[in-house]
């Protein structure tokens, strides 16, 4: 709602980078995760979806000597974690998640990739889905399982118990071609369903990093050969849907998507190292305007979510000089898009 948002990532210290999370209550930002990271490690969450104030998900890897996952639960009180399984079994696999989405504290869905067994050590698809504890479930890896070869999932959207989408990349190795992945849960397992590959001046290398899942339109985002990759589900088929293309020598790309109706969605990412944000009305995708951080070197968009079209956030970061980056967020109003002040913790 417009008094209750999360946003999730890391911040960056001495020893390595550790867990952040994030509140809006109606006013202000507020820090209500934030990691002590004592050891050389790695900590971080890509993705966080929640179903009611007493209900989130925040998904995303702890990297030591190893990879692993790491889901935690918001229960209306505080953050607890939430036991995950061992992806591939006891091979020491590196594994990371990329997404979540959820319909309920019962129905939720995490996203990545993991490294499969020698001799071919492939990275291949990886999806948990919380019904009771967390279990890891089958799904395809297109590129194989032979040595280069690299499945990956970015993002995933839960419509019901009986429906989800998660979006990604494939590269067979030796072609050195990467390919957009799709996969659906139908309700009883995960298949891989047909996506655009658009070429641009000779180039075929796509991904997919976003997807968005509505009863009225679904969409998922990412980039081909530096320009913006913009996919509708319609009928049962997936197709490329017109965006505003970058200027001549400059790429872009798009990271996140979301929509609230057939006319109102959002899609964000960077263009030539500033943020971009399209917005779509239900007959074309046009450029935003969108305001740039004071000071700022660069600055990207990593994730949107919309509950209105009144209501929408963006969120991401910001390069200064001195190497010092900071959070940034974003805010619709239903008018325009408004920098909104987020506290940058120190260790």
């Amino acid at each position: 709602s417009g008094r209750n948002a999360w946003a999730v990532g890391a911040f960056g210290h001495a020893g390595g980078a550790a867990e952040l999370i994030d509140h809006w209550n109606g006013r202000r930002w507020k820090v209500m995760l934030r990691g002590l990271n004592i050891r050389d490690d790695d900590y971080y969450f890509a993705g966080v979806a929640a179903t009611s104030a007493t209900s989130a998900f925040a998904a995303g890897t702890l990297s030591s000597q190893y990879a692993f996952p790491s889901i935690y639960h918001w229960d209306g009180a505080r953050w607890k974690v939430d036991r995950t399984p061992t992806p591939g079994g006891d091979c020491g696999c590196a594994a990371i998640l990329t997404g979540v989405a959820a319909t309920s504290r019962r129905n939720a869905w995490a996203v990545g990739d993991y490294e499969g067994p020698p001799p071919g050590n492939a990275l291949l698809t990886l999806i948990l889905r919380k019904s009771g504890a967390w279990v890891q479930v089958p799904s395809p890896s297109p590129a194989g399982s032979g040595g280069g070869a690299v499945s990956s999932l970015r993002g995933v959207a839960a419509l019901s118990r009986a429906d989800a989408w998660a979006v990604g990349v494939a590269n067979s190795g030796p072609s050195g071609q990467w390919n957009t992945v799709i996969e659906h849960w139908g309700g009883t397992g995960w298949t891989v369903v047909r996506s655009p590959d658009p070429s641009r001046a000779g180039c075929v290398n796509d991904e997919l990093l976003g997807v968005a899942a509505s009863p009225a339109a679904t969409w998922a985002v990412g980039d081909y050969c530096g320009a913006a990759l913009v996919l509708r589900l319609e009928n049962g088929r997936w197709r490329q849907v017109p965006a505003p293309g970058p200027p001549r020598g400059v790429s872009e790309r798009l990271a996140s998507v979301a929509v609230t109706s057939a006319a109102n969605a959002w899609a964000v990412g960077s263009i030539g190292g500033r943020v971009l944000i399209l917005h779509w009305n239900g007959t074309k995708w046009a450029t935003a305007r969108v305001p740039i951080p004071a000071g700022a070197t660069s600055a990207r968009l990593a994730s949107v979510t919309a509950v209105s079209p009144s209501i929408a956030w963006a969120v991401g970061q910001a390069d200064y000089p001195h190497h010092v980056t900071r959070l940034l967020i974003e805010r619709w109003d239903g008018r325009k898009w408004k920098l909104v002040s987020v506290p940058n913790p120190t260790p």
